[in-house]
């Protein structure tokens, strides 16, 4: 282990240490020093001769003590910028989040001193005030959750850090989301896809039969480029996806997850009603230039559905949903579904479809029937 520098708000260069105390006492430490070299010859020390002894060395108190001066925003500063490996727009999402723990009560709470309690109050006020901003209004339940999420994460790093016991972010109950606050999720039957199809522009129907036979995410298939498709072998890989931050604006990026990156196979008439002559395999049809999600929505989506008289009415992911559940209705394995989507493991895909999952539980209720007699 060597010490990882960190540079400072006013440009200085610190190197930061972590190292166990070992024996009974099980604390993870951590010290900054301001040069490399002392970093590195406290470390020599630690494994020479123990934490606490080269503590003492370093006229350092080893004793457990509580940090008043680093707050609660202070560390999840601290954590954020020692993020590597991270892409855009989760920079971003971490800087929009951090400013809201800033201007709250919480933020300037010291580390050491948060408590459960303390997150219930900032939660609480998450919901019934959406914060302190003049323009502050209640956050819905997916918001609250994901903040939650950004702030127990970084309480985490305190606690490997050594900086906390326990994480005080743990074991908090969320709201649970109203009826009607997000999208449900949405599975065409093959009559309404087949009234959706209808409805759009001829144009359009190729890419709407391949979101559906495809189930890729909207980034992914808007990413899709035509060295991505082997005509040959029927298939589609899937490298990369479109992401959005505000400071960068559209870029491409990796998909989702690890799995994310696969190779699926699709129908052969799906992949040869295609235009695989430009850049891009599915474009805005207006300078050929990639298909915005937004554009979509407005132009080609919603004016799909209205013509076609879907109530209620689904969005582009919901052709994500309708290809799960008209393979797992067709009796396909849940294992293949998942990959064939990109879901991180198989778990995923059975807590949101395992319901659809109908052949497996009628051939669950054949055998019970064998085995009555």
């Amino acid at each position: 282990m060597r010490p990882k520098p960190r540079t400072l708000k006013d440009g200085t260069t610190v190197y930061d240490v972590r190292f166990r105390f070992g024996g009974r006492d099980s604390r993870q430490g951590s010290l900054t020093f301001t040069t490399e070299a002392a970093g590195t010859a406290f470390l020599a020390a630690v494994k020479a001769h123990g934490a606490h002894r080269a503590m003492e060395m370093h006229g350092l108190d080893s004793a457990p003590t509580a940090d008043t001066t680093l707050t609660v925003a202070g560390w999840i500063k601290r954590h954020c910028e020692a993020k590597t490996g991270i892409e855009q727009y989760t920079r971003d999402k971490d800087a929009e989040y951090l400013r809201g723990i800033e201007a709250e009560p919480i933020g300037s709470i010291p580390l050491a001193k948060l408590t459960f309690d303390d997150i219930t109050v900032w939660l609480d006020s998450l919901a019934e005030r959406g914060g302190t901003g003049k323009r502050a209004r209640p956050n819905g339940a997916k918001t609250i959750t994901n903040k939650h999420g950004f702030l127990s994460a970084a309480l985490n790093g305190a606690v490997r850090a050594g900086l906390l016991d326990a994480n005080p972010a743990q074991g908090r109950r969320l709201p649970k989301r109203k009826a009607g606050e997000d999208h449900e999720m949405r599975m065409l039957t093959r009559a309404e896809f087949d009234q959706l199809h209808d409805a759009a522009q001829e144009s359009w129907r190729p890419m709407l039969r391949f979101m559906v036979a495809s189930g890729m995410r909207w980034g992914e298939v808007s990413a899709l480029q035509p060295a991505h498709i082997d005509l040959d072998a029927g298939t589609v890989r899937v490298r990369q996806a479109w992401k959005y931050s505000p400071s960068k604006g559209y870029y491409l990026g990796q998909p989702k997850t690890t799995r994310s990156r696969r190779i699926i196979n699709l129908p052969d008439d799906v992949l040869d009603a295609l235009d695989l002559s430009g850049e891009w395999v599915f474009t805005n049809q207006r300078d050929g230039g990639p298909c915005r999600y937004w554009a979509f929505r407005r132009y080609v989506w919603d004016p799909s559905v209205a013509k076609a008289g879907l109530d209620p009415a689904p969005t582009p992911h919901d052709t994500r949903h309708t290809c799960a559940s008209w393979m797992l209705t067709a009796g396909v394995p849940l294992t293949t579904v998942s990959r064939h989507l990109g879901h991180e493991n198989v778990a995923v895909t059975a807590d949101l479809y395992g319901d659809v999952d109908r052949a497996a539980f009628k051939a669950a209720a054949d055998t019970m029937a064998k085995l009555l007699g």
